[in-house]
């Protein structure tokens, strides 16, 4: 039997963690109809760890499909959490975290960044990714002791004709010149690890559970994606709702 993951995950907004479930049952009821002799198994994770144990603690060969719904950005699956107290940001920190976001939708002056008031706890491509994200958003990982890279997974888990999608906001998102100091297009990073054959999917821009093409409550798979195969590109800048797959949840 083969076995179908779905993982949600916390979020520092209750609606946005109560969204992320509600996406998560929407799949979940697609994969049992779709495939009523596989074993769905819907999880809720609040951090990196989390997730790397519900992959490796499968048995090998039988994921045939992943799908996580989380916030996510081109370093990874992003969790954060509210510090109990603020600490003060450091010149380096300030510095990064003014140049990274001044030409974003919601810029920060190096005064605004002085105090740094949340923690990191997801999964990253890497160090340098886990770096780049910690800067983007003014966060710390200093205490964080479960955040994990890609390198801790067992990708021997999936079976080489799976399929995995990243619901969150821009994992397969290319920064022309970002990967000269950190790394992006986490989607990308994931499927140039997992087994040859295996599908991965993630948005390019800004994912949104609503107002979606197939009027299901609180769904993702609408929007623009990147597809990648053995680290390649098989669908670039597609419309997520165009396209279906073996072993989605849109076949």
């Amino acid at each position: 039997m083969k076995t179908r993951l779905i993982v949600h995950t916390d979020s520092i907004k209750t609606s946005d963690a109560h969204t992320f479930r509600a996406a998560a049952f929407t799949l979940e009821k697609d994969y049992n109809s779709i495939y009523p002799n596989d074993l769905v198994k819907t999880v809720f994770i609040k951090s990196g760890h989390d997730l790397v144990s519900t992959i490796n603690k499968e048995a090998r060969d039988t994921i045939i499909s992943l799908d996580v719904v989380s916030h996510g950005n081109q370093g990874g699956i992003h969790i954060a959490r509210k510090l109990v107290h603020p600490v003060k940001s450091g010149v380096i920190q300030k510095s990064a975290h003014y140049k990274i976001r001044r030409y974003s939708d919601s810029p920060q002056s190096i005064e605004q960044a002085d105090l740094i008031e949340q923690s990191m706890h997801g999964l990253y491509t890497d160090w340098f990714a886990k770096k780049g994200v910690s800067y983007y958003y003014n966060q710390t990982y200093a205490n964080s002791t479960d955040t994990r890279y890609l390198s801790s997974i067992e990708f021997n888990r999936f079976s080489n004709e799976g399929f995995v999608e990243f619901h969150g906001c821009r994992t397969a998102e290319h920064i022309p010149g970002f990967n000269n100091y950190f790394k992006d297009n986490f989607a990308k990073q994931f499927s140039d690890k997992i087994q040859r054959g295996v599908t991965v999917i993630g948005h390019i821009t800004n994912s949104n559970p609503n107002k979606t093409p197939t009027g299901k409550f609180s769904d993702y798979r609408h929007g623009r994606v990147n597809v990648y195969q053995d680290g390649s590109v098989l669908h670039k800048e597609a419309l997520r709702e165009a396209l279906v797959f073996p072993n989605s949840s849109t076949r």
